[in-house]
């Protein structure tokens, strides 16, 4: 599809939801299959034994998630690289997305399967450095350093997930990224939410903002932040709208809103990606320009 299509869709869709005050649908999930190669803390979406989506049904879902309006599209896990249906593979799923006419795919990964794909952008899980990722992925981290180093793909973000064991690794982190001339365009940084109950990595909203603060002197310093400065105030004020409208996720189970989880964990929801569209629906300048680095 040529740029200009994709310029006057946005457009259009901008002016429907700012001035006519009317959110559509935009952006789509798929998660494949609950299965994945690691065990990370705080994670009860993998492993659940539940099957993996089949061919057919993906097919089904791309379809029918295009035609209600849909335009951007996700697939996830689990681990998605894990996912087979047949001689069907996630590069599959992402030929036929892109056939389908959907304006990008991105796909959300561990790392530690390489990252062979012909995705729009590839999301990479890395909480830290070293004595850090551990504490939430297991010792994985060079494995995932040599995939993003040696992958050679284009278009490559991490995902850092705050949590109380995490926090402290922010600088440090980002610094790394910077000095190693590490291939990413940034990091895009999480809270842990507790989807199945508060737990012992949840860090609440007063302990959260002096982080928030942290990562906004980041940003200030030229550090390789992602999140723009008005998904990181919305998120520190907590004024943004549950669930998003804008935004579904399809398993082998079903459909929902925004997320799988339940509607009492949106209160302490860290899903920042959350904020930056909320933000950039508002117009807001800063989260325009951060969503054109990775969108």
């Amino acid at each position: 599809m040529k740029m200009w299509d994709k310029l006057r869709f946005y457009a259009q869709y901008a002016w429907r939801f700012v001035v006519l005050r009317r959110p559509q649908p935009l952006i789509y999930g798929i998660a494949l299959t609950d299965r994945c190669n690691l065990a990370c803390r705080g994670c009860r979406v993998s492993n659940t034994g539940r099957a993996d989506m089949t061919w057919s049904q993906l097919v089904g879902d791309v379809k029918d998630a295009w035609s209600r309006g849909f335009r951007d599209l996700y697939f996830s896990g689990g681990e998605p690289m894990l996912w087979r249906d047949g001689y069907h593979t996630l590069e599959h799923a992402i030929a036929f997305a892109k056939r389908t006419g959907f304006f990008h795919v991105h796909v959300y990964t561990n790392g530690t399967l390489g990252l062979n794909t012909s995705a729009d952008l590839v999301w990479v899980s890395m909480d830290g450095l070293p004595g850090t990722f551990e504490l939430r992925r297991g010792a994985h981290f060079h494995q995932v350093e040599q995939a993003v180093r040696e992958g050679q793909h284009p278009k490559v973000a991490i995902i850092y997930v705050v949590d109380c064991n995490t926090a402290d690794g922010i600088e440090p982190f980002l610094r790394w990224v910077r000095e190693t001339r590490f291939p990413v365009i940034g990091v895009m940084f999480y809270f842990h939410t507790p989807y199945y109950g508060r737990d012992d990595l949840f860090l609440t909203a007063e302990e959260r903002a002096p982080i928030i603060d942290r990562l906004l002197s980041c940003i200030k310093a030229g550090l390789p932040v992602i999140n723009s400065r008005a998904g990181l105030l919305a998120l520190k004020s907590g004024r943004w709208p549950r669930r998003l409208p804008v935004a579904y996720v399809k398993d082998v189970s079903g459909e929902y809103v925004c997320c799988r989880a339940s509607e009492e964990v949106c209160v302490d929801c860290g899903y920042a990606a959350c904020t930056e569209i909320t933000e950039s629906q508002r117009l807001r300048p800063s989260a325009l320009l951060g969503m054109a680095r990775y969108w």
